[in-house]
């Protein structure tokens, strides 16, 4: 994804023909989508859809999009460094640390045959974010300490308002909370409240689950502050876990987490020489457009590709997906065909969440998600069947025609309305006025909404309209899921191979640099295997 001005430029200008078509057939309603889609949304997935596609190098595409262009306008900005604990306490005495907590999840929802390299334990940087109220929209933030900030921000605070851990998306190997601080900014306005938006290591420098055990510390310094945070304990009744996109996926694997822990009998994690409870449910759980299949096995992945601005991902099963132009990172050594897992990580449930069993969603608090007529459609609908069919309460909330993350630029009614309810749903959940429902919505472009029955979502009919060509049961989810994973697995395996036969016979050739790095890549010992 090249968001540089010439990138943009490169692929917008050979393509202002086929803009200026769209926008004339649009504007009369003549297009093919004009009937679900208006013509600002037209337009904007026909400009959008080549430059998130644009094949660029993966480190150049995280450069562009971690650039930070400065705060301004109605939002508070304090920048928080959350400090890891000194030491990982020994769980041979009985004493549950974050690592090995999130270590004993992993294996409880596997299948035997996990294979990942456990990070350590690091610094983890966040924001907190909260609406700024009495000054413009050029406003710059003021030149004062980020404890001051953090002051001023919670002046604009309203009590019991929602404390929003905020989890960015990006394909888990882009953006920052710099990029979503418009986001974070509005919820925190339209709730009254103030999110934290968590800064989590990016693959595929840093893998599974490394991301997953960022977020999980900064769900804890929530309940237990470290050492120089600003804020006061929060209780969990006060927190929603947020998040678009792969954020949205992050923050169902962190709720998964919390609620294996006590399935297995650990009720406390050990953070910073304190024994944190982790048993008090959440307020809430509130996604956009998550992404909960990184396989992207079902077929809206193709069905939607009309409306929305991700393209899929290509057919040919013999290159690594997404296929990026090489650089230092990417491909990676010893190669990997996923840039955020192992191949045979691929349908883990803290990976994709839709691979997890709908009984596993027992004893989660409210859920709200709202999603469009995207590649995702098909993943966000069966985890809100689940969630829904193990006792949850669930807040659907869809719209027709609408591409990939619409809520979080909301350029229309449907974009506003999604944000609206989003935010909504985090203030009322922690008022605990949510109530449960066997329903959700569809909203076509006019306003008009469509009850469905939630038990119904995913399924060839819903209240009468024929929406896709087959019932996407469980037992059809799990053999789309196996299909994806299962050549990704066999390709993996093929492009180790290759890639030791290649170093075997150039090895006089490789600068001790290279050879360092490759040695201690296939060194690493994974799960289920000794050290070399």
């Amino acid at each position: 994804m090249d968001i540089s001005p010439f990138g943009l430029a490169r692929n917008t200008l050979p393509r202002v023909p086929l803009i200026l078509k769209t926008a004339v057939l649009a504007l009369f309603g003549w297009s093919p989508n004009s009937s679900v889609q208006d013509a600002v949304t037209e337009i904007i997935a026909v400009m959008a859809r080549p430059a998130l596609g644009t094949p660029v190098s993966l480190l150049k595409s995280q450069q562009q999009t971690k650039i930070d262009y400065g705060i301004w306008g109605r939002m508070w900005v304090s920048k928080y460094t959350i400090l890891s604990p000194e030491k990982e306490p020994n769980s041979h005495l009985g004493i549950c640390g974050v690592r090995d907590a999130l270590t004993k999840v992993i294996e409880a929802l596997g299948d035997g045959s996990d294979c990942y390299t456990l990070p350590e334990v690091v610094n983890v940087e966040a924001e907190w974010t909260g609406y700024r109220g009495g000054v413009s929209h050029i406003a710059k933030n003021p030149d004062i300490s980020e404890r001051d900030k953090y002051e001023h921000m919670m002046k604009e605070v309203e009590l019991d308002s929602p404390v929003i851990l905020y989890l960015h998306g990006g394909a888990f190997c882009l953006m920052d909370p710099a990029t979503h601080r418009w986001t974070t900014s509005g919820l925190a306005q339209q709730t009254r409240g103030l999110c934290l938006s968590v800064r989590y290591r990016l693959s595929p420098q840093h893998p599974f689950p490394s991301a997953l055990l960022d977020c999980l510390i900064a769900y804890l310094a929530l309940l237990c502050p470290p050492p120089g945070s600003f804020h006061e304990p929060v209780s969990p009744s006060q927190i929603i876990i947020a998040g678009d996109s792969s954020g949205a996926g992050l923050a169902a694997s962190l709720l998964q987490i919390l609620l294996t822990l006590p399935r297995i009998g650990i009720s406390h994690i050990c953070f910073h020489d304190r024994n944190v409870d982790i048993t008090t449910p959440l307020a809430g759980l509130a996604l956009t457009s998550p992404w909960l299949d990184i396989s992207r096995s079902l077929p809206s992945v193709t069905r939607n590709i009309r409306y929305d601005i991700i393209a899929p991902p290509p057919k040919d099963l013999t290159i690594p997906h997404p296929k990026f132009p090489p650089d230092s990172v990417w491909p990676t050594v010893p190669p990997r065909v996923e840039t955020y897992c192992e191949a045979t990580m691929v349908d883990h449930p803290l990976v994709s969440p839709l691979a997890t069993h709908k009984y596993l969603w027992d004893g989660a608090p409210p859920v709200y998600l709202s999603v469009g007529w995207e590649g995702m459609q098909d993943e966000a609908e069966i985890f809100a069947r689940r969630v829904y069919a193990a006792g949850g309460t669930v807040g659907f909330d869809g719209y027709e025609g609408m591409p990939h993350c619409f809520s979080m630029i909301p350029w229309n009614k449907a974009g506003r309305s999604a944000f609206k309810n989003w935010a909504a749903f985090c203030k009322q959940a922690v008022g605990g006025g949510i109530q449960r429902v066997d329903y959700g919505t569809w909203t076509n472009k006019h306003g008009v909404v469509r009850a469905v029955s939630l038990m119904g979502l995913g399924m060839r009919r819903q209240g009468g309209v024929q929406v896709r060509d087959e019932d996407l049961d469980d037992a059809k989810v799990n053999q789309y899921m196996a299909i994806q994973r299962d050549w990704r697995v066999k390709l993996e395996k093929k492009l180790r191979v290759e890639c030791e036969v290649t170093t075997k016979s150039t090895t006089k050739r490789i600068q001790p640099q290279e050879a360092t790095q490759w040695t201690t890549a296939r060194m690493r010992p994974r799960r289920g295997q000794p050290a070399a």
